[in-house]
């Protein structure tokens, strides 16, 4: 018998407490290193760049948003000044500039909004900032009536736009806003603005009577950065900012370091170098071409150093407006990325130090408990070897080293049993098996059969959703439209009985007899000049045309409304004429000016039933007639009762359906639509929902004559599961 190598190894102990060790150390160690690098790697890096694409796409669409609003905003004013005031008169003017204030003040991004008339001469100009402050009186009073070719950027907006079209300047520092504003000593941001201009219409001959011209301070989108960076900074990101570039990806046009900002919090020592960036290029006076080529190449994500020594990771995004082509970046110091992760660090060198300390005590602990109960029972096999037969094992405990001493007693007599019991359970295995084969193909059967029925009830139950979605769109977007609408609807009333009394008043006075012939000639030239017979005729007529589109809007929004409340799982009585001419009403887009509809109602009475889903099937049946009908073509409703039944039947003169088809129309996601234009599933839901009536559907179709759908349903229904 060899001594072992190391004392180390002499007793089980030693080995136990060395082995547990190492086996429990060893994974720990890996698994800490691997969470380590885990969390460096993927969670924080890959985490971070989808993170900075993410906000930087997310800030270029809020950029796009506001560019588009501020559109939106030029077309209402361009459309509404020329009904206000038709002409340039000298007279307009008082009212022009309290308009002109009041979009100055309430839209709060404008710092100066212009009218030109065509020979651009300014012929209106605001007189209060965006805080309702007066500007420099002797200053407005030398832009009015002047030049506008003392600007050039303005200018070149104006000739753009007196040709019919709208115009915009991009990113730029306009003399015009300097003339009335001093900006000396705010935010460097509050220098530069963005130009939107679009020509001035007369209303009746369209003739351009001149160019609206708004110049927007450029605070507006910088605010929009600004923001990204106060959201950076409850992430505890406070190294992280937007910033953005021109069309050339080389000039920077918006940024966090700039002049004369105020910093809510202290921001440390920024090198001079980069106390203003903003107009700064990017290649030649930040020496960042990488940067600049990573922008060219259309890079979502990129990594760099600035300043320089200081690692950053930006995410790039284009906006969506091609016409200023701006591109937003969002970046990150490399310090704060993997600040979490040195914290990680030393939480997992600290829980790791104090695991294993548990796992040496524990351990050792253990090991005292299994290695003397060995050595008892060593004890007992050396002296029953020696000849002392009735020697036992000592059992004091019922864990593995007790119930080893215990076998050790009765080795033999135990051994026989246990043959004995695994031949018996042998035989029974066999038994088990077949029987447990017997019962799994059972259920198998069973559960293809269940699983068949839970597509069928999938596929409805997924169109149910959708249903139930729209309905819930729909409503809110017909209540949004409503309130509005009440407004125009409302007072319509009111402006056609105004109207009426100010013609009674003006003819009242055309009637008296005590004004002078000098006078009266005077009012007539007046009348004349202003079109007065032609207002006057018709005035009326485009209060009709309030009235009556009012009412066909509140139609449409109503007809919404109830069409979004009908998805109901409780039975009701339905009146299906009323189904019928609502679903014509929500499809008119889809056939009117095309498809000629023949109602041929009879005397039908109401019945039982989910409106709802009845009224799915309708829509899904008369989508279907109009989109078979290629041009113009005739769709036909007729209703009837028969033998306490009700019919309905919808047919049309289009393309038909192919006779080897007509077997396969009812199935699940079969169309013969083209791709994007059906999913198969409308009349598969429809015979569905009949079918839940206690009702039949046919369809008799003959090819480029036409299809007839009949549905049959009883009068009276009971509410049925599903």
């Amino acid at each position: 018998m060899s001594l072992p190598r190391f004392l180390l190894f002499k007793s089980l102990r030693n080995k136990l407490l060395t082995l547990t060790i190492t086996l429990s150390l060893i994974p720990l160690i890996g698994i800490s290193a691997f969470s380590y690098f885990i969390g460096s790697r993927q969670i924080a890096e890959d985490r971070i760049r989808l993170s900075l694409e993410k906000m930087a796409q997310d800030t270029a669409d809020k950029i796009d948003v506001t560019l588009r609003e501020k559109k939106e905003e030029i077309y209402s004013m361009t459309t509404t000044f020329p009904l206000i005031f038709p002409s340039f008169d000298p007279r307009y003017r008082p009212g022009m500039l309290r308009l002109l204030n009041e979009y100055c003040f309430n839209h709060d991004v404008y710092d100066v909004l212009i009218v030109v008339d065509k020979d651009g001469r300014v012929v209106a100009v605001n007189t209060v900032d965006r805080n309702k402050v007066k500007l420099p009186a002797e200053k407005v009073a030398a832009l009015l009536g002047g030049e506008l070719r003392e600007y050039p950027e303005e200018n070149t907006m104006f000739r753009n736009s007196i040709l019919g079209r709208s115009s915009q300047h991009d990113w730029y520092s306009s003399k015009l806003v300097e003339s009335l504003y001093d900006y000396q000593g705010e935010d460097y941001s509050h220098r530069f603005n963005i130009g939107l201009s679009g020509p001035l219409f007369h209303p009746r001959t369209h003739e351009i009577l001149g160019v609206w011209i708004n110049v927007i301070n450029w605070s507006t989108i910088q605010n929009i950065l600004d923001n990204v960076e106060n959201d950076l900074e409850e992430l505890n990101l406070k190294s992280g900012y937007a910033f953005m570039f021109a069309k050339d990806a080389n000039t920077i046009i918006a940024h966090k370091y700039r002049a004369n900002r105020r910093y809510e919090k202290p921001i440390g020592k920024v090198p001079e170098t980069y106390q203003n960036l903003y107009n700064k290029r990017l290649v030649e006076d930040i020496k960042l071409k990488n940067l600049h080529d990573a922008v060219v190449r259309k890079n979502r994500t990129f990594e760099y150093e600035f300043p320089r020594g200081n690692s950053k990771i930006s995410g790039l995004a284009s906006i969506e407006d091609t016409s200023f082509g701006w591109i937003v970046g969002v970046g990150i110091d490399g310090k704060d990325i993997f600040r979490p992760i040195q914290a990680l660090k030393w939480w997992l060198i600290g829980m790791t130090t104090l695991l294993a300390l548990l796992v040496v005590i524990f351990t050792y602990w253990i090991s005292q408990g299994i290695t003397v109960p060995i050595k008892n029972l060593i004890r007992t096999a050396q002296r029953i070897a020696q000849g002392s037969l009735d020697e036992r094992v000592p059992i004091r405990s019922a864990d593995e080293v007790g119930i080893l001493g215990s076998t050790f007693n009765d080795m033999a007599r135990s051994l026989s049993a246990r043959e004995e019991e695994l031949q018996e359970l042998n035989k029974n295995l066999e038994d088990m098996v077949r029987q447990r084969t017997r019962e799994l193909e059972d259920s198998h059967e069973a559960l293809k059969q269940a699983y068949i029925d839970l597509q069928s009830t999938q596929d409805q139950l997924v169109q149910t959703e959708k249903m139930a979605s729209l309905g819930q769109l729909v409503a809110g977007i017909a209540h949004e439209i409503k309130n509005p609408l009440n407004f125009i609807y409302g007072n319509t009333g009111f402006l056609a009985d105004y109207a009426g009394k100010l013609q009674a008043v003006i003819e009242a006075y055309d009637n008296l007899s005590s004004i002078s012939p000098e006078d009266r000639a005077r009012v007539e030239k007046l009348k004349a000049a202003a079109n007065y017979a032609f207002i006057k005729e018709d005035l009326r007529t485009l209060i009709d045309n309030f009235t009556e589109g009012a009412r066909r809007i509140n139609t449409i929004v109503s007809d919404l409304r109830t069409f979004s409340r009908m998805d109901t799982d409780d039975v009701s009585k339905i009146d299906l004429h009323a189904a019928l001419d609502l679903s014509l009403n929500l499809l008119r887009n889809q056939y009117k000016n095309r498809i000629e509809i023949h109602r041929d109602y009879g005397d039908i009475p109401q019945i039982q039933g989910y409106s709802g889903k009845l009224s799915q099937v309708f829509m899904n049946l008369l989508c279907n007639a109009f989109h078979a009908i290629h041009g113009k073509g005739d769709v036909w409703i007729r209703t009837r009762s028969s033998d306490g039944n009700v019919e309905i039947e919808i047919e049309d003169n289009g393309i038909g359906i192919p006779k080897e088809n007509l077997k396969r129309i009812f199935e699940p996601f079969f169309t013969t639509k083209g791709v994007g234009l059906g999913t198969g599933l409308g009349l598969s839901i429809s015979y569905g929902i009949i079918q839940q009536h206690h009702g039949t559907i046919f369809v008799s179709s003959v090819p480029q004559q036409g299809s007839t759908f009949t549905v049959r349903v009883p009068i009276f229904q009971e509410k049925s599961e599903g």
